[in-house]
């Protein structure tokens, strides 16, 4: 699982239909309840009611973001370069930095991070989708009808899982053969 692939995840289609999960400040709360594990600072008191509505309008538009430069990259296109300043905004949200700690007699440096509330959180979404998306790791699924984006593993993935692929090649096949068959008149 990736935080920003989990993100733009929460915008999906179902029976043809776009479905939301993120509709109230309570519904982020559960989201990042969810994502918990993956946050290197997780989010403190979990509470719906620690989660504004201004929480869940940075979240949603980061969302936004990160799927609008994914599906231009998915298709070669450059980016609008307005949703690529939207999650470089979100990145910068948590402050972080690098502090000297002695372990076990010997220097090492460990990231600090100013913030456990839920802008810090968005951040480290932001940041996940920057390192997938500048090693080109998030693909779009390309199968009809779905919205969903994936973690490209291999170079030739072209669906979310293996029911789109079926859907599609499923789709492509049907279309072969209504363009192959003559229409008969009666």
């Amino acid at each position: 699982m990736r935080l920003a692939i989990e993100l733009a995840n929460t915008l999906h289609a179902r029976q043809g239909e776009l479905r939301d999960e993120l509709q109230t400040p309570a519904d982020l709360a559960a989201w990042l309840d969810r994502v918990g594990a993956l946050l290197a600072v997780p989010v403190e008191g979990g509470s719906p009611l620690a989660v504004s509505r201004g929480d869940l309008a940075a979240a949603r538009d980061l969302r936004d973001a990160v799927r609008a430069v994914a599906a231009a990259a998915s298709t070669g296109q450059a980016p609008d370069p307005e949703h690529v300043e939207r999650l470089n905004a979100a990145v910068r949200a948590a402050p972080r930095w690098q502090e000297l700690v002695i372990d076990e007699m010997a220097p090492a440096a460990a990231t600090r991070h100013g913030t456990t509330a839920v802008p810090g959180a968005l951040a480290e979404v932001a940041a996940d989708a920057v390192d997938l998306l500048s090693a080109g790791r998030i693909g779009a699924c390309a199968a009809p009808g779905c919205v969903l984006l994936f973690l490209r593993d291999r170079p030739n993935r072209e669906w979310c899982g293996n029911a789109c692929g079926n859907r599609a090649r499923v789709a492509r096949h049907h279309d072969r053969h209504k363009q192959a068959t003559p229409q008969q008149g009666g």
